[in-house]
């Protein structure tokens, strides 16, 4: 298939978030099955990255990338770009199928113009973006574009790819819409985590002590991932745990400061260390200091990258029940999930740090689990053949797809592992 991807972002721009690395992951992935990908997308997080041509198609991994100039620098985090609009109006019509990887930025409106004016089918990736959605509490600015431009995008879409059975429960603001949609996960690179440095040169790197039970986050900074609810679940943490560490791994999207306040509120300096961002190629070492990953997001926390991330590196992991995943962490004993309480998280924390031979087996079933669920090349399989199902109306039964008109997922919220539960994994 000749297949073009369209996303606002793209890789070497991962300090963007989980969004940029699992577009980039897919389309390697997609051409290593021999389809013909090729990618459209804009400067957004690469000003000053040299080497990057702009406005011309470069090969990134075996894909054909076009990164498109932004007209009005103003306008970078709508990812404006009149040089991808007119790309689009030039050739859609030569590929099979587009694939949209966000919503609520500027490349999906000509994107899904031209695929409805040259007869092209798209698919829309929602990245969370309609979690919970009640248009009784939303802003009006963000209805107003949801009215004009979102709903149109969806209206025509020929599918909506979810990355988890948890992310399409709670959306339910797609039911109103007829586009089927199915469910494919996030895919990784499983290889890159073949070769982890050995644990005592990773802590010597970041200079942290190896015997110290470490807790980690990696991420965006960002009001939605709970990290106040972690800072707050640790001082319960240490008062049992009194050499506890928690990194914060990331760059500032907005709440380092207040988090910041926090700790110090807290008395808690010594028991947090905030990182800034981590590259890629220092994550590796990164998860090899960590004892537990925690990732108590909110609601919109479709997926959980950084979750995967860690489960590739043996590591076990610490969910809220907002994060997409969660089931998925549950049912092969890969780590714990909780509320979103800091009573909870605490409990969940000090659960896994002090008993090792417990953290050990999940840790095992976590690597087991992400070989098995998100390798790249199960995902990307996976991702063709709905690009097939939507081309020829065929409908796979591993993508459980489903046609939203009538259709009402069944809720299994309380199928958690709960913090505290007496079952061992």
């Amino acid at each position: 298939m000749k297949i073009l991807q369209v996303t606002p972002a793209y890789e070497p721009a991962f300090e963007l978030g989980g969004v940029v690395r699992s577009a980039g992951q897919l389309c390697r992935g997609l051409a290593r099955l021999g389809h013909e990908v090729t990618v459209f997308t804009t400067e957004a997080g690469l000003r000053g990255k040299a080497g990057l041509p702009l406005n011309e198609p470069v090969e990134v991994g075996g894909v054909l990338v076009w990164y498109f100039r932004h007209e009005f620098t103003w306008r970078q985090r709508f990812a404006f770009s009149r040089r991808l609009g007119a790309a689009l109006r030039e050739g859609v019509h030569d590929f099979d199928l587009v694939h949209i990887t966000s919503m609520w930025w500027y490349p999906e409106i000509p994107a899904s113009r031209e695929a409805r004016r040259q007869g092209v089918p798209y698919v829309i990736g929602t990245t969370g973006g309609f979690i919970d959605l009640s248009l009784a509490t939303t802003v009006w600015k963000k209805w107003f574009y949801l009215k004009l431009v979102e709903d149109p995008v969806l209206k025509h879409a020929s599918a909506i790819r979810f990355t988890a059975s948890l992310e399409r429960e709670r959306s339910e603001y797609l039911q109103r819409f007829p586009a089927p949609s199915f469910i494919v996960p996030n895919g990784f690179q499983g290889d890159e985590f073949a070769a982890l440095p050995e644990r005592g040169a990773a802590c010597q790197e970041f200079q942290v002590d190896e015997e110290t039970p470490k807790i980690l986050y990696l991420g965006r900074l960002d009001p939605r991932k709970g990290l106040e609810v972690v800072v707050r679940a640790l001082a319960r943490v240490v008062r049992r745990l009194s050499k506890a560490l928690l990194m914060l791994a990331g760059p500032d999207f907005g709440v380092e400061d207040s988090l910041r306040d926090e700790v110090n509120r807290l008395g808690l300096a010594a028991h947090v260390r905030f990182l800034g961002y981590v590259p890629p190629g220092r994550r590796n070492a990164l998860l090899r200091t960590a004892d537990v990953l925690v990732l108590a997001a909110r609601p919109g926390e479709n997926f959980g990258n950084a979750a995967v991330e860690a489960m590739f590196a043996g590591v076990p992991v610490l969910l809220s029940d907002q994060v997409g995943i969660c089931r998925e962490v549950a049912a092969d004993g890969a780590g714990l999930v909780a509320p979103l309480q800091e009573e909870a998280i605490a409990a969940a924390l000090l659960e896994m740090l002090t008993d090792p031979a417990k953290r050990a087996r999940m840790g095992e079933r976590a690597a087991t689990a992400a070989r098995r669920r998100y390798a790249i090349e199960t995902v990307a399989r996976q991702m063709a053949t709905a690009y097939e199902d939507i081309l020829t109306g065929r409908r796979s039964p591993e993508l459980d797809w489903s046609d939203y008109r009538g259709h009402n997922p069944n809720r299994q919220r309380n199928q958690y592992v709960w913090a505290g539960d007496n079952r061992s994994p």
